[in-house]
């Protein structure tokens, strides 16, 4: 039922040269390893806290049952430029965890248009807000969310990144 859903609104186009499409977790971390370093910032560099690698453990396993979503984008030639994740962490709640564009790419509109086709994707799936959180200095994303209409909802003080800022956008125009 979910896939016949969601292929009514992906893949879509970002731009002439651009899509986004729902891919596997597997294709998703399989782009994500390729692309990381080309578009974040070491954490050690950043002076956090670098996580290791998780060992497999019942909370992995437990993690690995909450429906998610993922995302590639592909340029005109097929090559992974940016990617996108985002987990149902209750019956109302979206949460976009981790997407990231290559610099190439940025600053064309990409991520907005991306959530242009995901907002009515996630009201079809009946869910009421998106939330996300980013480091407190992430500028150039915390612009981009407000002016999609998320709102800022609180701070928090994170062991591993530092300080983060919490959105919400709500999908029903009375909330």
């Amino acid at each position: 039922m979910i896939e016949q859903i969601r292929s009514s609104y992906f893949p879509t186009n970002l731009s002439e040269d651009v899509v986004v499409t729902a891919v596997s977790q597997q294709q998703f971390y399989a782009v994500t390893n390729q692309l990381y370093r080309h578009i974040f910032t070491p954490m050690g560099d950043l002076g956090l806290y670098q996580v290791p690698a998780p060992p497999d453990s019942w909370g992995r396993k437990l993690a690995g049952q909450i429906h998610a979503e993922y995302f590639v984008f592909h340029n005109a030639a097929g090559e992974p430029v940016g990617f996108s994740l985002g987990k149902v962490v209750n019956e109302q709640t979206f949460f976009m965890e981790w997407s990231g564009i290559l610099p190439d790419y940025r600053r064309r509109g990409l991520y907005s248009h991306f959530l242009d086709a995901l907002i009515p994707y996630l009201k079809a799936l009946g869910l009421e807000r998106i939330t996300s959180n980013h480091m407190g200095n992430n500028r150039p994303v915390l612009i981009a969310k407000l002016k999609a209409g998320f709102i800022i909802t609180g701070t928090t003080l994170d062991e591993r990144h530092g300080m983060l800022v919490w959105l919400a956008r709500f999908l029903e125009p009375e909330r």
